[in-house]
């Protein structure tokens, strides 16, 4: 009797296992795979964009195809780091796919490498990572650095010369309303809220400033475990090989 997979919808996580992201190894594990992103990026992309421009621009002097075969080559290398990187931070397991490239005369391998869908993939991948390690970039920078900066608020709000808290060019008045028909009247409530700066001047404005960041290391904790999560599947559906998944599996 043949048994019928069954697909698991992930479910969502509990309040328990968003509050204990701050003593989980795994995130730190996913804080690593987001800070190498941008590096990383730069390298992908400024090889490659470097390697097909000169390829392409020498093609009709017949070094260009040489060239785009060792550029393809450094896809694949490049992919194959991006594999490894994700099996180790990700807990991706994603397993190395065959490659037809690797017998058959040199043209044939040429050939083999240039038309395979799975080389230009990978390309397509890594070219990807450039964009993705920037927002990634600005997710680290700003989240960790806001965080770290409001939890020790106690250790320098009160430091001569200095100036801590938010502080507003125009102070922000936001005006919500909610309206009701009832009959030929309209019934409704308008409010308004300003919003002004908030200057620290007292160790309890100092300690509320470090409670609001701890928050906010938590929320960005949270929102790197998502984001790895999310690279995760992505990183399995460009980079993984189902027919290899298959034999490593059987």
């Amino acid at each position: 009797m043949a048994v019928q997979p069954v697909s698991v919808i992930p479910s969502l996580p509990s309040l328990q296992s968003l509050a204990a992201a701050p003593v989980r190894a795994r995130t730190y594990r996913h804080l690593l795979y987001l800070g190498l992103m941008f590096p990383l990026g730069i390298v992908y992309f400024v090889v490659l964009v470097v390697g097909f421009s000169i390829s392409a621009s020498l093609v009709v002097l017949l070094v260009g195809l040489p060239l785009l075969a060792l550029t393809l080559l450094l896809v694949r290398g490049f992919a194959a780091v991006e594999r490894r990187l994700a099996n180790r931070l990700l807990d991706a397991d994603i397993a190395t796919p065959a490659y037809p490239f690797r017998s058959g005369s040199v043209s044939e391998r040429v050939r083999a490498l240039l038309v395979n869908r799975r080389t230009w993939l990978e390309c397509g991948y890594l070219l990807s990572k450039f964009p993705a390690g920037i927002g990634a970039f600005v997710l680290l920078v700003t989240g960790l650095t806001t965080s770290l900066a409001f939890i020790a608020t106690p250790a320098y709000y009160d430091t001569p010369g200095g100036r801590v808290g938010v502080f507003l060019a125009d102070p922000l008045t936001v005006s919500p309303s909610l309206s009701v028909p009832w009959g030929d009247v309209l019934v409704g409530i308008e409010f308004a809220v300003t919003v002004s700066d908030w200057a620290v001047d007292s160790l309890g404005d100092a300690l509320a400033f470090s409670v609001l960041g701890a928050v906010s290391l938590l929320v960005t904790l949270n929102l790197t475990n998502l984001a790895a999560w999310l690279f995760r599947r992505y990183t399995q559906a460009l980079l993984g090989d189902p027919a290899a998944a298959r034999i490593s599996e059987s």
